[in-house]
């Protein structure tokens, strides 16, 4: 068969692709990870300068899988430059490639929240900082003097984006805050690490994807469900669509699938669509780009099976939500994310590595028997998370003999943090107002309601 140049040339970029990402695949070895860890301690030992020094350490503690390598390195770091190493650590966070141009660029918090305002008697109310440059935000842009009223003021919560979390800005948290540091961080199996870096470093009962409203959700029932497998994630490589299309070429023909992601900057769904066609997937695929989550919650109701494919990430958000949408939730055994501690004989199937597509088949024929949206409802929604979270913090002050009478108001993750009610917000105006006031250039005037784009 004589192939014209551009299908030749789709099949060249196709398998160019497929080369990268396998490559990729390498980072997923403890051996290696360990490896890249001590390199790059190793590099920050013999730099001269400190803030080099400090986040080669966190980076290469973060990589590393054996417990006794990561409190090796834990000691090395509070040796030098020191946790309460102010300077260090803000130089480290503002020369960071991601979170340095991020700060430069818009040194006002974005995609965070008050919890609770404080009240005249000296409870403590709620600020929480999703994303590690909005924790960064805050920590550089206020002086001595505003970080201490709005300590004075508040528990600081630092959400975290990614697991491991991010070393650097947890030091730089450390040498800034007094007192407990709270952390809602991506992934149960890290808390004892976390707290392990520094007694001050407190993890909440909640994870960010803990935060989900049931009532946006309306499931379909699964015999009314048109789509059979989906996928909600980015085109990037960390998101490993490439063993979703293997998986697909393994399955039959007739299954509906739908995939809904947003650019990487590299690829968007035309690419995507063109590398599993090239790859061999046979099924009708139906993709979509950059929808509003609306439309990706509808589309979620209307699928019997989420998967994730991810090995390594942080909280996953849209894992949760495939749940209280009613999908039977499918993940990689060995994958390291937080939700894959929420699935189990009622939620969905672990995936087995080398025999993902024949457990994909067998949740296809269980995926009608489970009952994924009870029991998230039950376990995982925001209204059970607001319990943990205000039993958690009435337990912090009775111990620092503290008044505590409650008053978390409501959050959902649509997909960042905002309010459930309209009233909330409304009676947190006052709040927000001061914040901005005292601190204009970290709190921006209109936080309370942009906070969730």
């Amino acid at each position: 068969m004589h192939l014209s140049p551009a299908p030749i040339m789709s099949l060249f970029k196709s398998y160019q692709y497929l080369a990268r990402v396998r490559v990729l695949e390498a980072q997923y070895s403890p051996l290696v990870r360990e490896s890249l860890g001590w390199a790059n301690v190793v590099r920050g030992v013999l730099s001269g300068k400190p803030s080099v020094r400090a986040a080669k350490l966190t980076r290469g503690m973060a990589l590393m899988v054996s417990e006794w390598s990561k409190n090796k390195v834990c000691k090395m770091l509070r040796r030098s430059p020191g946790i309460d190493a102010t300077n260090v650590w803000r130089d480290t966070m503002t020369d960071h490639h991601h979170f340095g141009p991020l700060m430069r660029k818009l040194p006002g918090l974005s995609r965070s929240i008050v919890l609770k305002a404080p009240a005249a008697n000296g409870e403590k109310g709620i600020l929480l900082l999703t994303f590690e440059y909005n924790w960064a935000r805050l920590l550089v842009g206020a002086d001595n003097e505003q970080l201490r009223w709005i300590t004075e003021r508040f528990h600081i919560v630092l959400s975290s984006s990614s697991s491991p979390t991010n070393y650097a800005a947890l030091s730089l948290a450390l040498s800034r805050i007094p007192g407990t540091v709270f952390v809602q961080a991506c992934n149960p199996d890290e808390y004892a690490s976390l707290e392990g870096f520094h007694p001050r470093l407190k993890c909440l009962p909640v994870m960010p994807c803990d935060w989900i409203m049931p009532d946006l959700y309306q499931p379909k029932p699964m015999a009314e469900r048109t789509r059979d497998i989906m996928m909600v994630a980015f085109w990037g490589p960390v998101k490993r669509h490439w063993e979703f299309f293997d998986m697909l070429t393994k399955l039959p023909a007739d299954l509906r699938v739908t995939m809904v992601g947003q650019t990487d900057g590299i690829r968007n769904k035309d690419d995507m669509i063109r590398i599993a066609r090239d790859l061999g997937v046979k099924q009708e695929l139906e993709v979509y780009q950059s929808i509003p989550i609306q439309q990706v919650a509808e589309l979620q109701c209307d699928a019997k099976v989420s998967v994730i494919m991810t090995r390594r990430e942080g909280c996953c958000v849209a894992a949760v939500e495939s749940l209280f949408a009613g999908s039977a939730l499918a993940m990689r055994a060995d994958a390291h994310i937080g939700p894959l501690a929420y699935i189990n004989e009622q939620t969905g199937m672990l995936l087995r590595p080398g025999r993902v597509a024949k457990d994909m088949a067998t949740l296809l024929e269980r995926a009608p028997s489970l009952r994924p949206q009870d029991w998230a409802s039950k376990n995982v929604s925001c209204y059970r998370s607001l319990e943990k979270l205000d039993a958690y913090f009435k337990q912090v002050d009775a111990q620092e003999n503290r008044a505590w009478t409650g008053g978390i108001v409501l959050p959902i993750w649509r997909p960042h943090p905002t309010f459930a009610r309209p009233e909330d917000q409304a009676m947190l105006r006052p709040v927000y107002a001061e914040l901005h006031e005292r601190i204009p250039a970290v709190f921006p005037v209109d936080l309370i309601t942009e906070s969730w784009r």
